[in-house]
């Protein structure tokens, strides 16, 4: 293991232009030596502060998410008061905003690459599978439902919700979209609590 400093300022600005560049280009045949000269750096510096292209692109996209403040206020918004329906209806309307195309198609982009290398994004995609999963499973418990039925609505929602960002990003008419999201909401929400 290096011996890596702490977060620094030029780390920062490096990790900046980093996900300025994979918001535009996407990491596919991304290469450290291309990332490097696209923001101005090379590839021992981005070693030095992000000790390997998959812990630096990881880190981008999380750091992306972050800076999207309505994608990251998403979850959190579940556990208001009020009726669950409505804010499962504007959580998708969150997900499949103009705003957040590039990085919903960065986030299947790289989940494309952590599957055929499971091993090397191993981290990755265990924070992938656990964050969206524990979050919205507690926010149904939130709500009132037993753990083990909100487990089943929390998987019901996670595949309405990815299914419909494939069909979201292929071009499907926004309103159709909404409107099967809705009618799944409909269903998963007659389910037992």
């Amino acid at each position: 293991m290096t011996n890596r400093p702490a977060r620094t300022e030029e780390a920062d600005r490096l990790m900046g232009l980093v996900i300025e560049h994979i918001l535009a280009h996407g990491i596919h045949d991304l290469t450290l030596n291309g990332l490097a000269k696209a923001v101005g750096s090379n590839n021992r510096m981005l070693l030095y502060y992000f000790e390997s292209k998959e812990n630096l692109i990881s880190q981008a996209i999380s750091e992306a998410f972050q800076g999207l403040p309505t994608l990251n206020t998403l979850l959190p918004r579940l556990y208001e008061q009020g009726d669950l329906r409505a804010q499962l209806q504007e959580g998708w309307r969150t997900l499949r905003a103009e705003e957040n195309r590039q990085y919903i198609i960065l986030f299947f982009e790289m989940f494309a690459v952590a599957v055929r290398a499971p091993q090397r994004h191993h981290e990755y995609l265990q924070t992938l599978r656990d964050y969206w999963t524990n979050a919205i499973w507690s926010a149904f418990i939130h709500h009132g439902w037993e753990s083990e039925n909100a487990y089943c609505a929390t998987m019901r929602l996670l595949s309405l919700w990815r299914g419909l960002q494939f069909q979201w990003l292929a071009g499907f008419d926004v309103e159709l979209v909404d409107e099967v999201h809705d009618a799944g909401i409909e269903t998963i929400l007659e389910g037992p609590r």
